[in-house]
């Protein structure tokens, strides 16, 4: 019996192969489709884009709401006599409303499934709106916000939300329930006998960038991987390969039912332990632990700029009208959408690339190389924006470099840092977000405090720079320590009661 170099490697959450073999253009593929015509993984393209093009626009108008303050902020000034910092909290009370809403909303859209979860907080959402447009006092506009907070939390962890009476209509008639439970597969201790497909109950889209760690033994010699008698063994579990034909499905009519289909019996305790606790156990992970913070650093850098628009393009020397400070925020847009072309495909490139020269095995760490040019662009961009609100730079030199580049980078890094995370600890993708969203939005709300006092006493130079050093140098720092001993700590973490919940 002979047995490849891949039976001989041991079995760590990220360690996985991504190629058949180190000549193959095959990737394969995480989880497998089952046989039902109705697994989300089988919708056919038509019905896959219907889900996506839901999600790109109940994202975009879910966001709308909380950062419509910041080039309407002098308006408030005026309407309730407030200060800058006290309008601000308008966006710090829905923030923090936001980040920590997921603590309820995770678990209840595991529990009851993500269409009944986004229907109810859209509603949420739609009432909060209304109530925001007839405030006629401060304190109401503060709790109506804390109210749009709690109802655009799940754009945060699970799908996007709705704000609007049309968005709502669309997501109930045109959104189909994607979690979809699959078979539990059996534990590492397992390991010399095939078992069913692993849970994905937190993971219903294939990730197309990595897969598998195989295990292959077979009675004749060879030197490389045969997929059609192959043993999967990941990092947590073992699957056997099923080579089933290409199903080509859509949603079953259960599944755009009102009614939540509730999870087995046995799992409730599971579920409940693992979306409650398991957002506070992996900060004491280090992989995680850098990876919100840095997470946090990096997004809050978008948020430091949308709180001094207003106090920086209202006054002189550029006198900007509140629609057209509104109009300064296109290029985040712009930007973002070249960060979301660009840092899917470099990551996956470099991935594949450096897994075909380790003989098709991918280590979670490889895409932490794609981070340098995008740390490289948060420098410059938030560099130019300091000088430029200081020295008071022509205005299409602070929006199209400073406000581009920044939006080029909150879309690309935090995407690599959560990726990474996940492919750690692949069985926990909500409750990372939990913690990561709970340390950014905290970190965030801290910002109204003391953001634009601090710029007003010393300029724009001390807090922007210094927001965008700790964003660097946390990146920086994990990303070198990581690339070198990422696996180690991943090795330390691999019997942790977290890959198995």
């Amino acid at each position: 019996m002979t047995v490849t170099h891949i039976d001989r490697l041991e079995p760590i959450p990220g360690t996985e192969i991504l190629l058949e073999n180190a000549t193959s253009d095959k990737i394969l593929l995480i989880p497998e489709p089952t046989d039902n015509p109705d697994d989300p993984l089988n919708w056919s393209p038509t019905w896959k884009a219907i889900v996506i093009i839901n999600q790109a626009i109940f994202v975009f108008v879910s966001i709308l709401t909380p950062l419509a303050i910041a080039p309407l902020t002098p308006i408030f000034m005026q309407e309730f006599q407030k200060t800058l910092p006290q309008v601000n909290m308008l966006f710090g009370a829905a923030a923090m409303a936001l980040g920590y809403a997921n603590f309820v909303i995770v678990p209840f859209s595991n529990l009851f499934g993500r269409r009944p979860t986004i229907i109810i907080c859209g509603l949420i959402c739609v009432l909060a709106n209304i109530w925001q447009a007839l405030v006629t006092s401060y304190p109401s506009f503060l709790g109506a916000r804390v109210i749009s907070g709690l109802g655009a939390a799940a754009n945060e962890s699970i799908m996007p939300m709705v704000v609007s009476d049309a968005s709502l209509i669309m997501m109930i008639f045109m959104f189909p329930e994607t979690r979809y439970p699959r078979d539990n597969s059996n534990s590492l201790s397992d390991s010399n006998s095939s078992t069913t497909g692993k849970d994905t109950t937190n993971n219903d889209e294939p990730k197309t960038d990595s897969s598998v760690l195989n295990t292959v033994t077979t009675n004749e010699p060879t030197s490389e991987i045969k997929p059609t008698s192959s043993v999967h063994l990941t990092s947590d579990h073992i699957h056997a390969s099923r080579h089933t034909s290409h199903i080509v499905g859509r949603p079953s009519r259960a599944q755009f039912s009102l009614i939540p289909r509730l999870i087995p019996n046995n799992a409730l305790k599971h579920t409940i332990i693992r979306d409650v606790f398991a957002p506070i156990q992996i900060f004491f992970y280090p992989i995680i632990l850098w990876v919100v913070f840095a997470f946090g650093m990096s997004t809050n850098c978008l948020l430091a700029l949308n709180l001094t628009q207003s106090q920086v393009f209202a006054a002189p020397p550029y006198l900007f009208t509140p629609a057209q400070v509104g109009f300064v925020n296109f290029a985040f847009v712009v930007g973002g959408i070249i960060g979301l072309c660009t840092a899917g495909p470099i990551s996956d490139a470099v991935s594949i690339w450096l897994a075909r020269r380790n003989g098709g095995v991918r280590e979670a760490e490889m895409r932490l190389w794609t981070m340098i040019p995008y740390l490289v662009i948060l420098l410059i961009g938030m560099v130019i924006t300091a000088i430029g609100y200081q020295d008071h730079y022509r205005w299409p030199v602070i929006v199209v470099v400073g406000y581009g580049f920044v939006g080029i980078e909150v879309v690309s890094i935090p995407a690599i840092l959560i990726s990474y995370a996940v492919d750690s600890y692949k069985h926990i993708p909500g409750q990372i977000m939990v913690a990561a969203t709970i340390v950014k939005n905290t970190y965030g709300f801290g910002m109204i405090f003391y953001f634009n006092d601090w710029a007003v006493r010393s300029g724009f130079i001390p807090p922007v720079m210094t927001l965008m050093a700790l964003a660097v140098g946390i990146c920086s720092i994990g990303t070198a320590v990581f690339l070198i001993w990422g696996k180690q700590f991943r090795m330390a973490t691999k019997d942790s009661k977290l890959h198995y919940l």
